[in-house]
């Protein structure tokens, strides 16, 4: 469409999804992924500056479906009073007020009180055209000496194109150019950001990203104290379990690994970082430490009963090998549909899937190959102890 359509020159058009735009909007409060906000007072100057920043994010291959309301024009006729033919006429600028307002709105001429309640009779001029200039040059005026003239007698007209809305933020104007991105948000804003530069803005003019970046920046830290509160929590509790502060050390290290799984498989699906995302990282936080408790769990129990630690060990990577790889298997086969889902508003799921899922895959590996191998060259230092 967008090929087909992109011939006609003077036109813009527009593609919209509708159901997916709510749910972009009930994340960030804008109807969109991504959007670049122009704040300043004089709406020509914005439009002219949106136009250079649309340039701009139309030279990068991830940018598509750009929309800049600035574009789309209502036509607005304007009326310019002639004050000296007012005084030749004997007409007040009331009269000519009075007149186009019974013209497009009406005029209340009288009110019927019916029991409890008032009913507001209006007079509206009937016109065969409202919004046609000519029409509107002939409506009638009352002129001083009793006679009618039409309007364009005491007045100018012209039509102009002016925006189609004026929106403001904080008591400031503002022009949001919104989009669809395909990849890494932070990674185009950084480079946006870099050619933004070039534009020359006027004072008190200024320049914000928009949409599910800006509330992904705020809650970037959030995350961060929500992830390294959780590792903390599973830290203490592992070590309560384990009476030893090595052993879950670990075991932990099998969350770094998982990470590089997860970030690995968002890389190849080409999804960038999102609140989604994040909220994945805290679910992997949790489950990428099951399988490596299981496993020393039961590696502590056969050195318990006189086993050595490499031989625990190896007993332990067996005979939980079906057991953990059920556990994995059965969740990742789970968050497939989800992680490949077509359906409208899938993608806002599909980062925490795929984020799970790659996280499980390396978090699985680790927990039976690098978990035991480390486990036991620890335990021959003599620093790690199994009890």
């Amino acid at each position: 469409m967008k090929r087909e359509y992109g011939r006609f020159g003077g036109m813009v058009f527009l593609y919209h999804q509708p159901t997916q735009e709510k749910i972009d909007e009930s994340f960030s409060g804008l109807s969109a992924l991504f959007g670049v906000t122009i704040y300043g007072t004089d709406m020509n100057k914005l439009a002219s500056l949106s136009n250079k920043v649309e340039r701009i994010m139309a030279e990068e291959p991830v940018v598509s479906n750009i929309i800049n309301n600035t574009k789309v024009k209502a036509s607005e006729i304007v009326v310019q009073i002639k004050y000296p033919q007012l005084a030749r006429y004997g007409v007040s600028s009331a009269d000519v007020l009075n007149t186009l307002r019974a013209a497009e709105l009406g005029m209340v001429a009288t009110r019927i009180v019916r029991q409890r309640e008032n009913i507001s009779v209006l007079v509206k001029i009937a016109l065969d055209k409202p919004h046609d200039i000519d029409s509107i040059r002939k409506l009638p005026v009352p002129s001083g000496n009793g006679n009618i003239i039409p309007l364009d007698r005491v007045a100018d007209y012209r039509i102009i194109q002016t925006p189609a809305s004026i929106t403001r933020l904080n008591g400031q104007r503002e022009v949001t150019l919104v989009s669809e991105v395909e990849g890494s948000i932070p990674a185009l804003v950084s480079r946006l950001k870099e050619r933004f530069r070039s534009i020359r803005l006027p004072e008190g003019y200024s320049i914000d990203f928009t949409g599910q970046y800006k509330s992904l920046m705020r809650t970037a830290m959030d995350m961060v104290f929500v992830v390294l509160g959780a590792i903390a929590l599973i830290y203490l509790i592992m070590v309560m379990q384990f009476r030893s502060l090595l052993q879950p050390l670990v075991i932990l290290i099998t969350i770094p690994l998982s990470m590089v799984g997860a970030f690995t498989a968002l890389f190849i699906s080409r999804h960038g970082l999102d609140v989604s995302v994040g909220m994945g990282i805290v679910t992997l936080v949790g489950i990428s430490v099951n399988n490596a408790i299981v496993l020393l769990d039961y590696s502590n129990r056969r050195v318990a009963d006189g086993e050595t630690v490499r031989e625990a060990l190896l007993s332990a990577a067996s005979v939980r090998l079906r057991p953990i790889l059920m556990t994995a298997l059965t969740t990742i086969f789970a968050l497939i549909p989800t992680a490949v889902g077509t359906t409208v508003g899938s993608n806002i799921f599909q980062p925490f899937a795929v984020t799970v899922i790659g996280g499980l895959v390396s978090g699985t590996i680790s927990t039976l190959i690098v978990v035991p191998v480390l486990a036991t060259f620890l335990s021959k230092t003599e620093i790690l102890k199994f009890q």
